[in-house]
C-alpha cells in the first residue's frame, strides 16, 4: 500500500470514527452529516467507495426496523464486487462487506446470520486489527439481539430465558476479551445482569469496566448506571460519588444521551443526599429534547420519577417534570406510569391494571419486585394477607441476587405478615367469617356446626389474641395474619 492510499485510508477511518461517537452518544443528527460530508469530500473513488459502504451500514443500523431498507445495500456490495472494489486492500474489502450484512442481519433480527457473522469478523480482526471495531458491533449487535428475543420469554431468576440469556452474555464478554476491544459489550452485559435480577455480578462488573480506558460517553453511562445499582445496595455514599462523576462527566456534551445519564446520575446522587431533588428534577428535564426522550429514552424520565418519589419528593414536581419529557399523562409507558402512581401513594392498587400483569409476567426482577411490593401493600391494606404474602414470597425470589434496599423492604414485609397467632384449623374458619361481621348464629349456619361449637371457638380466639370482646378480635385478626 502505497504512501498517499495508506493516508487516505487513515483519514476515512478517522472520519468514520468520528461517526461512530456521534452514534454511540445518540447524537444520530451530527453523525449523519458528519458521513454525508465525508463522502462528498472524498478524494478518490476508491475512498468513495470505503466511505459509502459504512453511510450505507450505519444508515442501515438506524432505520428503525424498515425492512425494506435492506434493498439499499445490493448497489454498494455490487461495487464492493467489482472493480472499485478490487482496487480496496483484501482485508478493507472484506471488513466493508461485513460491516454492511452485520447491519442487514440487525435490522432482519436473524441470529442465525449474526453467528456466523460475529465468527468472521473476529477471525478477520486476529489477521487486521483494524476490524476489531466490525467484531466487536457484531458481537454487541448479536447479544443486543439474542437478549432482545429471551427478554420476551422471561430472563429472570427460575424463568425460561435465564440461562441461555447467561451463556449469551459469557460468549460475548469471552469474545471481547479475544479481541481486546471493551465499552460497548460490557455495558450491554451489565445491563442484562440487572435485567436478570443478579445485582451482585452487575456490581462487580461495573468496578472492574470503569477501571479501563473507555469513551466519554460510555464512561458516563456506566457512572450513572453504577450510582444506581449503589442506590439500590443502600450504599449512599458510593451512589453519590459515581452520580456526580456522571453529571461531571457529562458537562458540556451536546448529544441526548450522556447528557441524559449524566443528568440521571444526578438526580440518583440527590436522591441519595447529595443536593435538592427538586433541582436534580428540573435539571434532568432540561438534559435532553422531547425527541431524544421519546425516541432514545422511552421510560427513563419515569424510572427518575419512581426513584425520586422513593426517596421522599414531591408528586406534582415529579409528575412535572415527566410531562415536560413526554407531554401528557396517555403517553407514557402504562406500565411505568402505573408504579409511579402506586408509588406516590403506597397501598393504593387497582387489580386488573397494567402493574398486575408486571408482577405476574415477564420483566426486570428489580422492578417486578418493586411493583410486587407495593400491590402486596394494598392487599394488606384489604385485608387479604394471604395475597399479599404470595406477593412478597416472589418479590424475595426475585431478587435473591439483589442485595440492599429492595430486598430489605420486602424482608420487612415479610416480618409484618408473619402469623403471630397460631389456631386450629376449625378456628381458623370461624375467624375469617367473624372478620366478615357475622354472628355466632350466623357463623354456624354458615358452616354447618352447632352454637354452641361456634362459642367455643370464639372463646379459644379471644384468650389467643388477648381481647376482651368479639370486636377487638375482629379489629386483631384483620391487622394481623394467622396460620389456620
Amino acid at each position: 500500500m502505497s504512501d498517499r492510499v495508506a493516508a487516505l485510508v487513515a483519514d476515512a477511518d478517522a472520519r468514520i470514527e468520528a461517526v461512530r461517537a456521534a452514534i454511540a452518544e445518540g447524537d444520530t443528527l451530527r453523525a449523519t452529516a458528519l458521513m454525508q460530508r465525508a463522502v462528498d469530500e472524498a478524494a478518490d473513488d476508491v475512498t468513495r467507495l470505503h466511505l459509502e459502504s459504512y453511510a450505507a451500514s450505519f444508515l442501515l443500523a438506524l432505520a428503525r426496523r424498515e425492512p425494506g431498507r435492506i434493498e439499499d445495500l445490493n448497489p454498494v456490495l455490487e461495487r464492493l464486487r467489482g472493480p472499485v472494489g478490487d482496487a480496496l486492500d483484501p482485508g478493507l474489502r472484506t471488513r466493508l462487506e461485513l460491516e454492511l450484512r452485520v447491519s442487514a442481519a440487525v435490522l432482519a433480527r436473524d441470529e442465525r446470520a449474526l453467528d456466523a457473522l460475529v465468527v468472521a469478523a473476529v477471525r478477520l480482526a486476529r489477521r487486521h486489527p483494524a476490524a476489531a471495531t466490525t467484531a466487536i458491533r457484531a458481537t454487541n449487535n448479536r447479544l443486543v439481539v439474542q437478549l432482545e428475543r429471551m427478554e420476551g420469554l422471561g430472563i429472570g431468576p427460575g424463568e425460561p430465558a435465564h440461562l441461555d440469556a447467561a451463556l449469551a452474555i459469557g460468549q460475548a464478554r469471552a469474545l471481547a476479551d479475544v479481541i481486546g476491544v471493551r465499552g460497548r459489550i460490557d455495558r450491554r452485559s451489565i445491563v442484562a445482569a440487572v435485567m436478570m435480577g443478579d445485582g451482585e455480578r452487575a456490581w462487580q462488573w461495573t468496578h472492574e469496566v470503569l477501571e479501563q480506558d473507555l469513551t466519554q460517553s460510555e464512561r458516563v453511562a456506566l457512572e450513572a448506571l453504577g450510582a444506581q445499582l449503589a442506590s439500590e445496595r443502600g450504599d449512599a455514599a458510593e451512589a453519590v460519588r459515581l452520580g456526580m462523576l456522571a453529571r461531571e462527566h457529562a458537562r458540556g456534551r451536546s448529544a441526548d444521551w450522556t447528557r441524559s445519564h449524566g443528568a440521571l446520575g444526578g438526580a440518583i446522587a440527590a436522591a441519595s443526599g447529595a443536593g435538592s431533588l427538586t433541582s436534580a428534577l428540573r435539571a434532568y428535564r432540561r438534559a435532553s429534547g422531547r425527541r431524544g426522550h421519546v425516541t432514545w429514552m422511552p421510560t427513563r424520565a419515569l424510572l427518575v420519577g419512581v426513584l425520586a418519589l422513593e426517596a421522599g419528593a414531591d408528586r406534582a414536581e415529579v409528575e412535572a417534570m415527566v410531562e415536560g419529557c413526554y407531554g401528557e399523562r396517555s403517553g407514557w409507558d402504562p406500565h411505568w406510569r402505573a408504579l409511579l402512581d402506586a408509588t406516590a401513594a403506597p397501598g393504593t392498587w387497582q387489580d386488573g391494571g397494567p402493574v398486575d400483569d408486571w408482577c405476574d409476567g415477564v420483566g426486570a426482577p428489580w422492578e417486578r419486585a418493586a411493583a410486587l411490593r407495593l400491590r402486596a401493600l394494598a392487599r394488606m391494606r384489604q385485608g387479604d394477607p394471604a395475597r399479599a404474602s404470595a406477593d412478597v414470597a416472589l418479590g424475595l425470589r426475585l431478587v435473591a441476587r439483589w442485595p440492599g434496599r429492595r430486598r430489605d423492604a420486602l424482608e420487612q414485609l415479610r416480618h409484618q405478615l408473619r402469623p403471630t397467632h397460631v389456631v386450629t384449623p376449625a378456628q381458623g374458619e370461624v375467624l375469617r367469617l367473624l372478620v366478615r361481621g357475622l354472628t355466632d348464629r350466623e357463623i354456624a349456619d354458615e358452616l354447618g356446626r352447632s352454637a354452641r361449637t361456634v362459642e367455643s371457638h370464639v372463646r379459644a380466639l379471644l384468650r389467643a389474641y388477648e381481647v376482651p370482646n368479639r370486636v377487638a378480635l375482629a379489629v386483631a385478626a384483620a391487622r394481623g395474619s394467622f396460620l389456620a
